[in-house]
């Protein structure tokens, strides 16, 4: 029972509305584009949802009732409300208002997010923007789990549910100390046997990087001389220039390690390669925002 005198539509509503804004019911349907007979039922059937006459009726006009004008500045405000949320629904689908969400591994959101925003900015000044700047294990985490609709990392290695659409493909650097005898190779590039022998400090164990490292290692079957673990690159940074060892990072980091002064020289192995781009879960809807956003990424990017 409570339910049904609960149930007025946004039609009934409307009527309702514009019958107390007008003179009476002959003006009201003209207003509304339709019959008379058609205005009085919706106006019928309000008062029995609501519960009383809200209109006192004579031949020429009509004026309402104590209760309807109790009731006017109410439907005045649920109409406003109405409208105010349909249009910030066409404003987002409009993509004139709303928020874009990515998650990115530091060394991409340093060096090409950046530019890829001012463009986005600049041709949608009014979405808000929030970029979560996470290692690469956990940009995969937040795609994964919807909190954010894409990302921007290397390519999954595990057989996750995951679209990648690659952007481009990322080589290692060797990081060492500019007073490092190998730094004067920085034009031939070094292999993983050229350094095979050096105090090393890498990623922590369960990093995914490390994994690929490891992984390579195994493959040439060295073992590395391992002097210092860390979870971020840029800690890595900060212990090859204290001297404690040398570093393979991605490429995409070295501008980052020459900041801070140190030495990076290409490795030339095949296998230390890894592609970067968009991470994304197929079966997750993507907002127009961030559709629009992923639009303007069409062409991969020149390194």
């Amino acid at each position: 029972m409570w339910g049904e005198k609960m149930s007025l539509s946004f039609k009934q509503l409307r009527a309702f509305i514009t019958v107390a804004q007008s003179n009476n019911f002959a003006e009201a349907a003209l207003k509304m584009h339709i019959s008379q007979p058609a205005l009085s039922s919706a106006i019928k059937k309000c008062e029995e949802i609501l519960g009383g006459a809200l209109f006192m009726r004579t031949t020429r006009t009509v004026s309402l009732t104590k209760e309807g004008e109790a009731f006017l500045p109410i439907a005045l405000r649920l109409y406003d409300e109405y409208h105010d949320s349909i249009n910030q629904i066409q404003a987002v689908f409009a993509k004139q208002s709303g928020s874009l969400t990515i998650a990115s591994m530091p060394s991409f959101a340093e060096r090409y997010l950046p530019e890829y925003l001012y463009a986005f900015h600049q041709r949608y000044p009014n979405i808000s923007i929030k970029i979560e700047d996470v290692v690469v294990e956990r940009v995969e985490e937040l795609v994964s789990q919807g909190k954010v609709e894409c990302g921007f990392s290397f390519e999954p290695t595990r057989d996750d549910d995951m679209t990648f659409t690659p952007l481009f493909t990322d080589k290692f650097v060797v990081v060492m100390h500019p007073s490092h005898p190998l730094c004067q190779r920085a034009a031939s590039g070094m292999s993983l046997l050229d350094i095979q022998n050096e105090a090393m400090v890498v990623m922590n164990r369960n990093s995914n990087l490390r994994v690929f490292i490891d992984g390579v290692y195994k493959h040439y079957q060295i073992t590395p001389q391992i002097i210092a673990e860390a979870s971020q690159i840029g800690t890595l940074g900060q212990l090859v220039k204290q001297q404690i060892g040398i570093a393979i990072v991605p490429q995409l980091s070295s501008l980052r390690m020459e900041q801070l002064g140190l030495c990076c020289v290409e490795l030339n192995e095949a296998m230390l390669q890894r592609k970067v781009g968009i991470i994304s879960a197929p079966y997750q809807h993507m907002s127009v925002t961030t559709q629009a956003f992923l639009e303007m990424i069409e062409q991969p990017i020149t390194t």
